[in-house]
């Protein structure tokens, strides 16, 4: 049982190390230069271990997709503000993590790819999360739901996302613009939490 355990732990390193390498690669050289060879010489791993622990390349990067996503998950603000201004602040603090550079890398992948697209569909499901936390459906009485609601919301997430492109494509550092578009953003968020109040 020991014995067990301790492959089970090595097993569980040696993906993460792939997993990790994987992202790592995503966010320095892009989708394209991602390759089994790459990733196992920044994971210090042989090609053996890499077709050992993932049926092919494409189940690596459905791995580290899900990955990606839960760490992006993990953040959360303990913040004093509105519904709506939570959901912004909270979708920022993860778009702006080098991570997310590495999802765009495998969303667009995923487009131009439709085997590979249909692998991560599961992994891409867990993602709609990152900007509708569990935290909306705990707050019916907020005007979830809504036209209003809906509106405003799809507004953030479309800007976020574009600003997380914005990043991705600036090298990790955000465009001249990203805090005006923030602030226009964060006025709609508090007008409408106020209007929920009254």
């Amino acid at each position: 049982m020991h014995k067990e355990n301790l492959n089970d732990t090595r097993s569980s390193a040696t993906k993460a190390r792939l997993v990790n390498s994987t992202i790592e690669s995503l966010i320095e050289i892009g989708f394209t230069k991602t390759t089994g060879v790459e990733v196992c010489r920044r994971a210090q791993l042989t090609r053996g271990a890499l077709n050992h622990h993932f049926p092919d390349f494409s189940g690596l990067l459905v791995e580290t997709l899900q990955s990606i996503y839960l760490q992006l998950l993990e953040i959360k603000l303990p913040l004093d503000v509105g519904l709506m201004e939570h959901i912004l602040l909270e979708g920022h603090a993860r778009i702006i993590r080098p991570e997310f550079k590495a999802v765009i890398e495998l969303w667009l992948a995923s487009k131009n790819d439709k085997q590979f697209g249909l692998r991560l569909v599961q992994a891409m499901e867990l993602g709609s999360e990152m900007f509708s936390p569990q935290m909306v459906l705990e707050h019916k009485n907020q005007g979830v739901g809504s036209k209003e609601f809906e509106m405003i919301y799809r507004t953030i997430s479309e800007a976020l996302i574009g600003i997380g492109l914005g990043r991705a494509i600036g090298e990790g550092e955000p465009l001249a613009h990203e805090s005006m578009v923030l602030h226009v953003l964060q006025g709609m968020a508090q007008t409408y939490d106020h209007q929920q109040l009254t």
